[in-house]
C-alpha cells in the first residue's frame, strides 16, 4: 500500500473522531488539547492499526502525544 493511500485512510479515521489534521491542530495533545479519554485514544489507535493492517509496538505507542506523532509512527 502506497503512502498516499495510507495517508488517505489515516485522514478518514481521524475525521471520524473529529480530529482536524491541518495547520497547528495536528500537534495538539490528545488528552489536554483534544480532551480525549484514554479509552477513546486506544480506540483511535486500534482503528488506525486495523485500517492499515499494521500493529504498533506498545512501548512506542505510549510515547505518542499528538496526531502528527501517531501518523509518523504509522508511516514508518
Amino acid at each position: 500500500m502506497g503512502k498516499y493511500s495510507q495517508l488517505r485512510k489515516i485522514t478518514q479515521v481521524f475525521g471520524e473522531y473529529g480530529i482536524v489534521l491541518t495547520g497547528v491542530r495536528k500537534h495538539d495533545h490528545f488528552i489536554y488539547d483534544l480532551q480525549m479519554d484514554k479509552i477513546f485514544l486506544n480506540g483511535l489507535i486500534f482503528e488506525l492499526e486495523y485500517a492499515l493492517n499494521k500493529e504498533l509496538e506498545d512501548h512506542k505507542v505510549f510515547q505518542v502525544n499528538a496526531p502528527s506523532q501517531l501518523i509518523a509512527l504509522l508511516l514508518d
